[in-house]
């Protein structure tokens, strides 16, 4: 075969594979090409599904709450009730009056204590007791993903509660939107808008009062809870034996006919008292006297005739339901109720 006749094969070869390198070449282009589409339609597709929910959770803490419960409904906590009563009245009824003494006005107030005390339920008992619209809030509602968001909707918050004043701004886990520190570059900023707004209620005459609710108030940042922003510490401790006692016939009122009249209290109030184990908080002794009625409910279904909630079935409950407060956390709470509450119970 001649070298020309070689050199015009080798020549077609290198074009066809020119060609099929082209070809997968643009298959790959292609490919990318849809796979980037496609991963783009979800992002939008997440993004607005994500905008859906917020625009929901932002709508949900911008609409005032108008509490039906007072201070009567509260159970035990008598001394507390008196704290938070005093620190509210003052600047929701007697404004005017007060600023005739100049005498500030509170308006930042911090409840903190174990989980499962009533501090959220103190609060709506406020906004009922006063007759106040209510605008509670916490981080997932009022945080955002979007740059600018979170501090927007602060604004949002202290605008509607200006314009539905009084008002009480109530905000759950306040440690984790106001943390004491932070790597993030957020916190700053949602931080500063924050302090703006809640300084700015000083000079204002419209009533409008911020309660902080915490559960780990060492984590809040120091210029928050400062004097002249926050002039209220409340510690909300676990239920103390008369406290317990009421509780108990509170949540076994509701059912008082099936209600052994053997029931006693006094007796549920000691065999919850705090030891290694642990505390008792509100929330444990509800669920103690929801779990023996449905010890009585399930006699009751497996016999065909009603029987009676019994002492039986109360201690029954009281094996199933631990204390929910560890016992090494109290003195904890205890200690900064000492460095920085104004009341201590």
């Amino acid at each position: 075969m001649s070298r020309r006749k070689i050199d015009e094969i080798n020549n077609k070869f290198n074009r066809l594979v020119s060609i099929l390198m082209g070809i997968g070449l643009t298959a790959v282009v292609v490919r990318e090409l849809v796979k980037t589409y496609f991963g783009i339609q979800s992002l939008v597709q997440q993004a607005v599904k994500e905008t859906g929910k917020h625009e929901k959770s932002e709508k949900s803490f911008l609409i005032p709450e108008s509490p039906k419960v007072s201070f009567k409904d509260l159970v035990g906590f008598e001394k507390i009730k008196e704290e938070l009563k005093s620190a509210l009245e003052w600047p929701l009824k007697y404004r005017s009056l007060i600023k005739d003494y100049d005498v500030e006005p509170i308006n930042g107030i911090c409840l903190f204590g174990p989980p499962g005390c009533g501090k959220t339920y103190f609060v709506k008992c406020a906004a009922g007791q006063f007759n106040v619209n209510l605008f509670l809030a916490s981080p997932s509602t009022i945080g955002s993903m979007w740059y600018g968001q979170t501090e927007k909707r602060i604004r949002k918050l202290f605008k509607e509660a200006r314009k539905h004043s009084p008002s009480i701004i109530a905000i759950d886990e306040a440690d984790k939107l106001l943390p004491r520190s932070s790597s993030s570059s957020v916190h700053p900023r949602i931080l500063s808008e924050f302090l703006q707004n809640l300084d700015g209620l000083l000079s204002e005459e419209k009533p409008v009062i911020v309660i902080l609710m915490t559960n780990e108030p060492w984590k809040i940042h120091d210029a928050i809870i400062r004097r002249g922003r926050i002039n209220r510490i409340i510690y909300v401790p676990p239920p103390d034996y008369e406290s317990r006692i009421q509780l108990f016939k509170h949540y076994m009122a509701k059912c008082s006919q099936l209600v052994d009249d053997s029931i006693d209290y006094e007796e549920l109030g000691k065999l919850t008292e705090p030891s290694e184990r642990g505390y008792y908080s509100s929330a444990a002794i509800r669920e103690i006297t929801r779990t023996a009625k449905e010890e009585a409910l399930s006699e009751a279904i497996s016999t065909g005739v009603k029987k009676k909630i019994t002492m039986k079935h109360l201690k029954a409950a009281l094996l199933k339901v631990p204390p929910d407060i560890i016992a090494d956390l109290i003195p904890k709470y205890e200690k900064w109720a000492i460095m920085y509450s104004s009341y201590i119970s």
